[in-house]
Parts: C-alpha cells; sequence; structure tokens
C-alpha cells in the first residue's frame, strides 16, 4: 500500500483530514471525536442518530469509544511521514482553526463540515477536496481562481484569461461543468474498458484451459504413439525372428540334402575311377584275348554312365516367394494395428440422400454410386436440392464420435468429396463444396488433389495414385483427415491434408461430380 492510498485509509469521512483522537460506533466506523460529536449535535432535534456512513440508526445518542489502536497508527504514520502535515486548508468561517473539509471555487472559500452544510443548502457550486496549495486552482498569471475550461486549447483559465489574456474570444466553459461531462466520459470509457478486461480475462481463461487441454492432448497421443510404436517394435523383431528362422530352416534342409547327395557322388566317382582303371590295363595289354574278355565289361560301364544327366540330381534351392508371403502377411498384420490406430472406429454405415441430389447426377439405387450425367433425371422439386452444382448431400448426419469411410473415386473428370452443414445454400455461387464457410472439401482437378473451404483453394503436393480415398472425421476434435490407399497395399494409407475447425452444426458427407467423375461409398474397406 502506498503512502497516499495508507493516509485515505487514517482519513475521517467526515472532516476528510487524518484521525483526530479517532472514536467508532457500534456499528465500527471511526470518526474524528471532535467531528462526530458536531455530527450527533447536529441530529438531536429530529431523535433520530445516524451513522455518517452506514446510515445506521440509533434511537438514542451512541456511545463513542475511543480506537486506541487506529490512535497508534496514526501517530506511527505522522512520525513516518511528517511532510504530510506541514500545511492544512482551515475553515473560513471557523474561529478555532477548523480544518476545511471542501474548498468552493465559485466563492473561493474553504468549509468546514458544519459551514459546509449551510453552503449546499442555498448554493449549488462546484467542490473540490482541500488541497494544501492552491497551486492547482489558481491562475499563475493572475492569482485568480480558475473558473473556466478553454475548450480550443483544453486549459483551465481563469476570468482574466478569457476577459483580456490569451484566451480571449475563445469558446470557455464553467470548469464543473466541463469536468462533469469529462467524468461521465471517463465513466463510459471506464465501463467499456472494464468490459473488455472482463472479456479479456475470460478469453484469458479460456485459452489457458485450451492449454491445458493440449498438454493433456498431447500427452495422451504421445502414450498412444509410444505404445503404437513399442507394438510395432515387438511385431517386427517376432516377424524378424520368424521370418529369419524359415529361411534357416529351408537352409539347413537344403545343406542336409546336398551333402548327402555329395556323398553318393562321391562314391559314384570313386567307383568310375576304378572301372577307368581297369579298362586302362586293358587298352594296353597286347593280348588280343584279354581285350575281347575286357571290351563286354569297359561296353557295360560306358553305358551305364554315358548319356546319364549330371543335372538330374534332386538339388533343393531356398523357397524365396514362401519368405515374402510371410513377410507380406506380417507386414499387413502390423498395417492393421496402424490403421486401427490412425482411425480408431470401424468404417460408419452411409446413405446418399437423393432430395438434395441434383437432377444432372446419376444416383444408383443403393444410394451408394454418384455420377456425372447429361440425362436430366426430372426428380422433384424440393428446397433441399442443389439446383447449380452437381451436388448432394448424405442422409445421415454426425454430431459427435469418430467416423471413417472410404470411397471409390475416378482418375478421370472432376470431384470433391468433404462435409457439409445441412444449412448450405442449394442455389448460387454460393452453394459449391468448398465455396462457401459451410463445407470443407478434397477436390481432385485434372490429376492435382486440392483442399477447399469458405472460397479459398489450397493446391496441394500430391497427385492421385489411388482411386481409394479414406475419410476421417473427429467431430469434438474438429479434424477432417483424407488419406489415400496406396494400391496393392491393404493397409498402407498416405495421409493427404486435414482441415482443423470447430463444427458447429451437423455434418453430412458431400459429393461433387462433373466432366464424367464418379464416386462410389465403400461400405467396409477390401
Amino acid at each position: 500500500m502506498t503512502s497516499s492510498d495508507l493516509r485515505e485509509e487514517l482519513s475521517c469521512s467526515i472532516c476528510l483530514d487524518r484521525y483526530t483522537d479517532p472514536v467508532f460506533l457500534q456499528c465500527g466506523h471511526n470518526f474524528c471525536q471532535s467531528c462526530i460529536k458536531s455530527v450527533l449535535k447536529t441530529q438531536e432535534p429530529s431523535g433520530v442518530y445516524t451513522c455518517p456512513e452506514c446510515r445506521a440508526e440509533y434511537l438514542e445518542r451512541p456511545q463513542l469509544k475511543k480506537n486506541r489502536k487506529l490512535c497508534n497508527i496514526v501517530e506511527c504514520y505522522l512520525v513516518a511521514n511528517p511532510e504530510q502535515e506541514k500545511t492544512k486548508t482551515m475553515c473560513t468561517y471557523c474561529d478555532f482553526n477548523e480544518p476545511a473539509a471542501k474548498i468552493c471555487l465559485q466563492c473561493e472559500t474553504s468549509f468546514c463540515s458544519k459551514h459546509l452544510s449551510f453552503h449546499n443548502r442555498s448554493v449549488d457550486h462546484f467542490l473540490i477536496n482541500p488541497t494544501t496549495s492552491l497551486e492547482n486552482v489558481q491562475c499563475l498569471t493572475h492569482n485568480e481562481m480558475l473558473r473556466y475550461y478553454c475548450m480550443e486549447d483544453e486549459a483551465c483559465i481563469c476570468v482574466s484569461c478569457f476577459a483580456e489574456g490569451d484566451h480571449r474570444g475563445h469558446l470557455v466553459q464553467p470548469i464543473y461543468e466541463v469536468s462533469q461531462k469529462k467524468a461521465k466520459e471517463m465513466r463510459r470509457i471506464l465501463e467499456t474498458l472494464t468490459l473488455e478486461k472482463g472479456e479479456l480475462e475470460t478469453f484469458l481463461e479460456t485459452t489457458r484451459t485450451h492449454m491445458e487441454e493440449v498438454q493433456i492432448n498431447a500427452d495422451s497421443i504421445t502414450k498412444r504413439v509410444s505404445g503404437l510404436f513399442e507394438d510395432i517394435r515387438e511385431q517386427l523383431n517376432s516377424l524378424e525372428k520368424n521370418i529369419l528362422g524359415e529361411l534357416n530352416k529351408q537352409t539347413e534342409e537344403i545343406k542336409s540334402q546336398v551333402s548327402d547327395l555329395i556323398k553318393q557322388m562321391e562314391v559314384n566317382s570313386d567307383s568310375l575311377a576304378r572301372s577307368i582303371d581297369r579298362i586302362q590295363v586293358i587298352c594296353n595289354d597286347n593280348d588280343p584275348f584279354s581285350i575281347l574278355q575286357g571290351q563286354k565289361t569297359a561296353k557295360d560301364v560306358f553305358e551305364t554312365v554315358s548319356g546319364k544327366d549330371k543335372t538330374g540330381y534332386p538339388i533343393g534351392d531356398l523357397n524365396e516367394g514362401l519368405v515374402l508371403d510371410h513377410l507380406h502377411i506380417g507386414l499387413l498384420d502390423i498395417m492393421t494395428v496402424v490403421k486401427k490406430y490412425i482411425h480408431g472406429c470401424d468404417v460408419s454405415p452411409l446413405l446418399m440422400d437423393a432430395s438434395t441430389a441434383h437432377n444432372k447426377m446419376e444416383l444408383s439405387e443403393d444410394l451408394l454410386s454418384m455420377a456425372d450425367s447429361e440425362t436430366n433425371h426430372g426428380r422433384p422439386e424440393s428446397l433441399m436440392r442443389f439446383t447449380v452444382y452437381n451436388q448432394v448431400l448424405s442422409v445421415n448426419s454426425f454430431t459427435e464420435g469418430q467416423h471413417y469411410w472410404e470411397v471409390e473415386t475416378s482418375t478421370t473428370g472432376i470431384w470433391d468429396i468433404g462435409f457439409a452443414y445441412s444449412s448450405i445454400e442449394r442455389d448460387g455461387n454460393q452453394s459449391g463444396l468448398g465455396d462457401n464457410d459451410k463445407s470443407w472439401c478434397l477436390r481432385k482437378y485434372t490429376k492435382k488433389y486440392m483442399a477447399a473451404h469458405n472460397s479459398k483453394a489450397q493446391s496441394l503436393f500430391y497427385e492421385q495414385s489411388s482411386q481409394v480415398i479414406g475419410i476421417y472425421l473427429n467431430y469434438e476434435a474438429g479434424r477432417l483427415s483424407f488419406y489415400e490407399l496406396l494400391q496393392p497395399f491393404k493397409y498402407l494409407y498416405r495421409h493427404i491434408h486435414t482441415f482443423t475447425t470447430k463444427f458447429t452444426e451437423p455434418l453430412h458427407v458431400a459429393v461433387y461430380v462433373d466432366d464424367g467423375g464418379w464416386v462410389t461409398v465403400k461400405h467396409k474397406p477390401k
């Protein structure tokens, strides 16, 4: 608390000066002893005594009790702040130097509480609080009381300043009138600032709450992502172990087969070497009878060996296809876990609303396929039907929860897939998907993807590489995401774009087709 604040707390509400011999009433309010006695004396004729602050009534003159603690505080304050009590403004009419309660600018006179009451009954003058110096209410040039306010120079002036000084001929008004207007204007400003402060504090509290929610959400997602990667690592380790085990099993089986084959071939090679040695001996013998007898043996060996396919031995090889099958199946299982994490929900049922479909939209009987058509289908007129753009909304609306769909799309033509409020316009340029603040869509134009909302279309990095698009909606989180299912993999997704906003109305799935484009809703991902 500042010195001025403390002085205000130690001031009597009657004389507006620091307490002198402070006493208190039964209601607990403190006053200078002389001040409250003077007030109670003026109340004697009525027979009813009231507290000057809270207006508490007493049927008998209240007893005054000295506030010793407050008296000690005042004395300590005066010792610590002697300069605060050097000069005082005294009542002009009192014989015994009674402190002034107010100063009248018109009368240029100081009044104590008693004389002020008589003054206020007779006139309605502008009063100010007593001051230790009149410099701030007197003209420094003419030493006269400042009575007027120059509207042109925005300065307080005296009569002489206006009559013959620098402000002669200027528009002036009495100070008290201007001050009242300024005070009124300041109160309006104060009200506005107070309101702004309240709104700022509310926004600040909302922002802090949002920051806490973001941190809580981040912690939750971090935990989920860490768990996901832990599961992926475990499954990858298990998959690696299984595949390497299968590979090692095949290798050992093939090595065993080859080892047996080598042993058999070595036996055959030794037998053939011995036969060759015998035939060599016969060939080197000049005895015709020996040659004739050995010729039959050589012929038998030759017939046994000659023409035999050396590659016909059953040599096994690694079954790489089986290894790749194990790898593929294992990776698909892992991607199933990833898909569950990405969407966190199952595919929601969905049907399109024929009562909203443009007349040149081809809509299948099962209400799941939409295609651009040149034929006017002559559907009955409806306030719900789109009349400008070849669009349709879903029968289903969504106001909560997480939902996921997959749609098959054309590679040619134009299509938009997204969401719209049911309050979207049905006619005019503002009725197109992404052309207003009531719809969000992924647009395929030529081969490029675009994200559109509120008449702003953003070109995306990716070109179309798959006909299957995944759509994920988290209503409470205000999140709308689009994915591309990369073929031929079953669960491999590529994120295309995510809208983040705050949804305020029920959402419908919305589709637009043009230039031969088509879209089909898939009940279950294949």
